[in-house]
């Protein structure tokens, strides 16, 4: 059922299978920030949706075709994934009409890793002029910085949802 006023959000999230545990972690504190959206309600779609017997293949590529936002969860074993790097973000990145998020689950080097065309997308990293060497990957923060990584995304993206969708009154 919809909650009066807030647009719903299908929620794609793409992660290495080597990350499972420190997804979850993520997802976790991610899915309270927006679990408390005044504007959108999300639903979040991964891989283990997929029931036994099911063809995967085609269950990722329906959920990618029918998500709003592309959650992606960067780390080397994303970046090296060859599924990941074929399948899931070309569909996603050739179209205009999905918002996609990079987030820097793991620290990776932008000159020495492969970015499989990520290479112009702002990815969120946690910024605070008190950190040393610069912006933080979620693996990381400590503590109340998680906390404060799952905010600050929800912020962002909730600002890129009103950019994409107008930010006007939510449609229902």
């Amino acid at each position: 059922m919809r909650k009066r006023g807030k647009r719903n959000v299908v929620v794609f999230v793409s992660y290495a299978r080597l990350n499972s545990r420190l997804a979850s972690t993520f997802l976790s504190l991610f899915k309270q920030q927006v679990g408390a959206s005044k504007s959108y309600r999300y639903s979040f779609w991964r891989d283990t949706d997929i029931l036994v017997g099911e063809d995967w293949r085609k269950a990722i590529e329906n959920a990618i075709d029918e998500c709003h936002l592309g959650l992606l969860l960067i780390s080397p074993a994303f970046l090296g994934s060859d599924y990941i790097s074929r399948k899931e973000l070309p569909r996603l990145l050739r179209r205009r009409e999905k918002v996609v998020i990079p987030v820097m689950l793991q620290p990776v080097d932008p000159e020495h890793h492969d970015l499989k065309g990520l290479d112009y997308w702002q990815i969120f990293r946690l910024q605070r002029v008190t950190f040393r060497g610069g912006p933080k990957a979620f693996a990381g923060c400590k503590g109340e910085e998680r906390n404060e990584f799952a905010l600050e995304l929800f912020r962002q993206v909730e600002a890129r949802l009103n950019k994409q969708f107008g930010s006007g009154s939510p449609r229902r």
